[in-house]
């Protein structure tokens, strides 16, 4: 704990309509944690919340110097606001967690001496068990599986955003200069090391998940279309074993025509294999339309996230980072 007390440590918590918690989730946090390191900072990203939440999370950060305060300009998503409070770090250490207290701000220093004790520059929170619907659970694991089994890079689908960084990685991280990918993706895609820590969740404080079908699929989608080709790859495959099965019907008329002289009508298989075919072009096209959209998108250069407003003192970089080896 003696070490501990040397760092600083910077916690980036991504807020959307979360009016009812984030004054209970700033005293939990700094109640808790406020004196076991140097200093802490709670960062907070509004993304762009349509109840109060914007107001009571800049009351907050008027009254506590330890809590800091960033507003977006709309609904950016969960990935790019934890994008936007990690530019704005500078302690030795960043956390990310997650706004209604299922993480609780204790484990951080757990996460801490995992990653120390395992000399890695990230530790990552492993969900012992998930309280989310079946169907929940079912989509997110299927989302996964898919994920791992078409990008280079696997991901155990029990790791969740809450995890303690150094700031090398973060200050690494903030470098990129990519919009179509997420941060820890792009972190996992490059290998970074990094210990896991099972973890208990606490139940939901207030209000219910931003995370549905659609932006589950979403994630997925981005994930894979970022970085893999392992889908173009297989549009390629099953190109292949179309034409080879359209040969082999081209073939079987033929001989059936120069054996019997004749060839047996068939509109409903006509019909099949064109729709069938005319289906296999389109989805063809779609995954590299997916994949020509976001060259489009990188090549715009277009920012991920624009502040609308911020209560943000920036210290100086923090003097208190453990040397690796």
């Amino acid at each position: 704990m003696g070490e501990m007390e040397t760092l600083s440590v910077d916690i980036v918590v991504p807020l959307y309509n979360d009016e009812e918690v984030v004054e209970l989730l700033c005293e939990t946090v700094l109640n808790t944690i406020g004196d076991k390191f140097r200093s802490v900072r709670l960062i907070l990203v509004d993304d762009g919340s349509k109840d109060g939440t914007n107001h009571v999370a800049r009351k907050i950060s008027q009254e506590k110097e330890e809590v800091e305060y960033i507003r977006l300009a709309g609904n950016f998503g969960q990935h790019r606001a934890i994008s936007a409070g990690l530019k704005f770090t500078t302690s030795s250490l960043v956390a990310v967690m997650d706004s209604d207290l299922q993480d609780r701000p204790e484990d951080i220093i757990r996460l801490v001496q995992k990653m120390h004790d395992d000399d890695n520059p990230m530790a990552i929170a492993r969900r012992k068990k998930r309280s989310a619907s079946v169907f929940k659970r079912f989509s997110s694991r299927a989302f996964a599986l898919t994920s791992n089994l078409l990008v280079p890079f696997k991901v155990d689908p029990n790791l969740g955003a809450f995890r303690v960084m150094d700031q090398s990685i973060v200050s690494e991280l903030n470098q990129v200069n990519e919009t179509t990918g997420t941060p820890f993706s792009l972190l996992y895609s490059m290998g970074v090391p990094f210990s896991t820590v099972d973890l208990e969740r606490s139940p939901r404080v207030a209000g219910s998940t931003g995370y549905n079908l659609r932006k589950s699929f979403r994630l997925a989608s981005d994930r894979i279309m970022t970085y893999s080709i392992k889908p173009i790859r297989l549009a390629i495959m099953l190109g292949i074993i179309s034409g080879l099965f359209s040969l082999g019907v081209a073939a079987y008329t033929i001989i059936n025509f120069g054996i019997q002289d004749r060839v047996a009508p068939g509109w409903t298989s006509i019909a099949f294999l064109t729709s069938f075919f005319g289906g296999m072009n389109l989805l063809f096209m779609g995954i590299l339309g997916e994949y020509i959209g976001r060259i489009y998108d990188e090549v715009k250069q277009r920012p991920t996230f624009i502040i609308d407003e911020k209560r943000v003192i920036l210290p100086q970089p923090d003097q208190y980072v453990i040397e690796r080896n």
